[in-house]
């Protein structure tokens, strides 16, 4: 059996109305555009993957990550698609740095098409299920309703959230507060400052939080300052309880090394889409577990394939606090028309069948042309 070919399309569907008056410290455009991936064998089984995008943080766009897996074909084409180490490392001889998004979008397909080959689900493939469902988070928007829609989240089941912060703690510390003045205990509120603060304003946030008489233990502050202070993280955690989450400085398992060896993070926030690929972020929760340190197994600007690639790892991974697989929920459109992740009351379920579990994509309303990606 042999990859005969690996086919991109480009897709763009737009933020439900909330998250046009979205706050956040990094912009966020109208409209999501990702990269659905095909990989095709030549006895017709066909592998699915999603390279999934966030602009204003790592740079890459749809129409870089079609120009990388064009460049990145050769090493996969020819090969035996049940070979995913071999071929991840042919890649990466073609592309050592780089490339991430392009990459991750590849290996989930491989991932896909290698169960539907072997007629088992993707978490089979990475040592079985340990979980029937996790809890997962959400990202309310961040603006004047965010704490209504907070709560009508925490009706439908949700125990955890993403909260975006806008990077000005004159308009942040009154939103947490408010926050945190209406939800019941044992939500997890994870303000995440996508580095939007100084190390000065995190420390400010800190002493207003531990102030606190309500549910100050319920916050985790994920990725306050700049990815690459590890320094500066350091400085944090070592002058609070309240847990420091790092995420968006880590993008190669040395990025996560600097920071285990840094003791910098009590969690850290682990994903396939900035990693570049199911197989790499695996490792990267191997060396978080070796190092005792917490991780969740989270999402960025995805759809339900790259989500539903998410769910698999999480649900097959030891003891994740939570995962993050909700992101497609805040598209107005779903590209996906059966089968995949679901939630039900705030928990990610995926099913049994072969691969991820899709069914079948429409793409048809939202495939874009790739000069315009």
């Amino acid at each position: 059996m042999q990859v005969t070919e690996v086919v991109t399309t480009p897709v763009a569907i737009k933020y439900r109305p909330e998250y046009q008056a979205d706050k956040r410290y990094y912009p966020k455009p109208a409209e999501q555009t990702n990269v659905i991936i095909e990989i095709r064998t030549d006895d017709g089984t066909v592998g699915i993957g999603e390279a999934a995008h966030a602009p204003g943080i790592y740079g890459e766009t749809a129409g870089a990550t079609i120009a990388g897996i064009e460049y990145l074909a050769p090493a996969i084409i020819g090969q035996d698609p049940r070979q995913i180490t071999k071929i991840n490392m042919a890649v990466d001889r073609l592309s050592p740095v780089g490339n991430i998004a392009a990459k991750a979008g590849l290996d989930i397909a491989l991932h896909d098409l290698t169960g539907k080959i072997l007629g088992v689900p993707v978490y089979q493939l990475l040592g079985g299920r340990v979980h029937e469902s996790l809890k997962t988070h959400i990202t309310p928007a961040t603006y004047e309703g965010t704490a209504d829609d907070l709560m009508d989240l925490v009706a439908q089941g949700y125990r955890a959230f993403k909260q975006k912060m806008s990077g000005d703690i004159g308009y942040d510390i009154p939103l947490v507060e408010s926050l945190l003045d209406r939800v019941p205990d044992g939500i997890v509120l994870s303000l995440d400052v996508n580095q939007g603060w100084s190390v000065k304003d995190t420390l400010e946030v800190v002493t207003v939080l531990e102030r606190r008489a309500v549910h100050p233990r319920n916050v985790i502050l994920e990725q306050p300052i700049d990815g690459a202070d590890i320094r500066g993280a350091a400085r944090i955690r070592n002058a609070t309880n309240i847990p420091i989450m790092l995420d968006d400085g880590i993008r190669t398992a040395a990025d996560l090394r600097r920071i285990l060896d840094a003791e910098a993070a009590d969690i850290v926030s682990l994903k396939i889409s900035r990693v570049g690929g199911i197989q790499r972020c695996l490792q990267m929760i191997k060396m978080a577990e070796a190092a005792n340190v917490s991780y969740i197994v989270d999402e960025i600007n995805e759809m339900r394939v790259a989500n539903t690639a998410v769910a698999h790892l999480a649900l097959a991974s030891k003891a994740p606090l939570y995962t993050g697989v909700a992101c497609h929920l805040l598209l107005e459109n779903d590209i996906v028309t059966g089968g995949g992740v679901w939630i039900d009351k705030g928990e990610a379920y995926v099913n049994d069948r072969p691969g991820l579990g899709i069914d079948g994509l429409d793409l048809t309303a939202v495939a874009v042309p790739a000069a315009d990606a």
